[in-house]
């Protein structure tokens, strides 16, 4: 007799993680593993993929508009930061953030910088986790 687990785990997830992690490629991939973890709190339904990749493109039409769980303050933000800072200082360092002067962005102290730079890089990181999950 066949377990249940074993004839349908291609239908049972607990996670996106579970569903969307060997779509992902290694480059910024824990960062990438904390998005999912933000998306699987914020996205309603989010056993259709279809609501997952909703909430991304309207994420980034209008970060400001949107939210993620876990990511709205400024100290989630901050926590978020330390958790995934090695990703999120090298995407920025690849993505040119750090050749713009702070005063340029209205940033006028090192929290604020910190804060800012790291919702750079879950947008940054968005767009690409958007083209490895749901355009290859």
């Amino acid at each position: 007799m066949e377990k249940f687990t074993e004839k349908y785990k291609d239908f049972m997830f607990e996670s996106l993680q579970d569903q969307l992690k060997d779509k992902l490629t290694e480059k910024y991939v824990s960062l990438k593993r904390g998005i999912l973890d933000l998306l699987d709190k914020s996205v309603k339904d989010n056993t259709k993929l279809v609501n997952v990749q909703n909430f991304i493109n309207s994420y980034l039409k209008e970060p400001e508009k949107s939210n993620m769980i876990g990511f709205v303050q400024d100290s989630e933000i901050f926590d978020f930061y330390l958790k995934y800072q090695n990703n999120i200082d090298e995407l920025c360092n690849d993505k040119n953030y750090f050749d713009e002067v702070p005063k340029s962005n209205n940033i006028f102290s090192l929290y604020k910088y910190i804060i800012e730079g790291t919702k750079f890089a879950v947008i940054e990181t968005l767009k690409i986790m958007e083209n490895e999950l749901f355009k290859a």
